[in-house]
């Protein structure tokens, strides 16, 4: 008697869900974004360290960059045709950059890096708000310095490869956070084209390198701006 309760009551359990969630299933999409980077940069000087080597690496401001990429999102969504959540692998290609600024200086820290982090999303309609959180492993750096003196511009550009970061960062592992928003044009009732905005931050970057003498830390982070293009395939919303 208690094993036919258990079977009646899985069997219905199964087909309630099946009813309440049937817009569920598998959800493929590539993402396009491009936006503005603000840099930011936070020293932290050892007791030791001579006045003349303050003032000459802590004067550092805020400068504008530039970020893109393209992203592979793979999950499931669980949803009852108009609201829904999914969970979402969010990996591939971002192309990120640190800007600051001196008095006479600009430096920019261009990385190319590969991004692994999940994004979680919150469907209502054609409307949806996603959290992502990962990281990004560098590959390639680009230092560009452009230094003004008299008004006079000059630039050196140096590139290295992931074999040569040690020589920049003590740690080149970039942590990442995601607030995204976007809505769903929908073709078929499983292709939508995806326009949307997100606002991010990129942070963990310890910029010591050789420089461990007088620098306890040195740390760049951003916050990052901009609109997303994407193209989504799958069941549901």
């Amino acid at each position: 008697m208690k094993r036919t309760i258990f079977i009646t009551a899985l069997i219905f359990s199964i087909v309630f869900a099946k009813e309440s969630f049937a817009s569920s299933g598998w959800q493929f999409g590539l993402n396009i974004p491009i936006g503005a980077s603000f840099g930011f940069y936070k020293v932290r000087f050892s007791s030791d360290a001579p006045q003349t080597y303050k003032d000459n690496y802590a004067q550092r401001k805020s400068s504008v960059g530039f970020d893109s990429g393209l992203t592979l999102q793979v999950g499931y969504l669980i949803g009852d045709g108009e609201k829904g959540i999914s969970l979402l692998a969010d990996v591939g290609y971002s192309h990120d950059t640190f800007a600051i600024k001196g008095n006479d200086i600009k430096e920019y820290y261009t990385f190319e890096n590969m991004q692994l982090g999940i994004l979680p999303k919150f469907h209502k309609g054609n409307y949806a708000v996603g959290f992502g959180i990962g990281i990004k492993i560098p590959f390639q750096l680009i230092h560009t310095a452009e230094s003004y003196v008299n008004n006079v511009k000059s630039e050196t550009m140096t590139k290295y490869n992931v074999d040569q970061l040690d020589s920049i960062f003590k740690n080149a592992l970039i942590t990442y956070v995601k607030f995204s928003f976007d809505y769903s044009f929908y073709f078929s009732e499983k292709i939508a084209i995806l326009f949307g905005a997100y606002i991010g931050g990129d942070f963990n970057l310890d910029a010591r390198g050789t420089e461990k003498v007088y620098i306890e830390n040195r740390h760049l982070s951003s916050l990052d701006i901009g609109l997303q293009l994407g193209v989504k395939l799958g069941n549901g919303l």
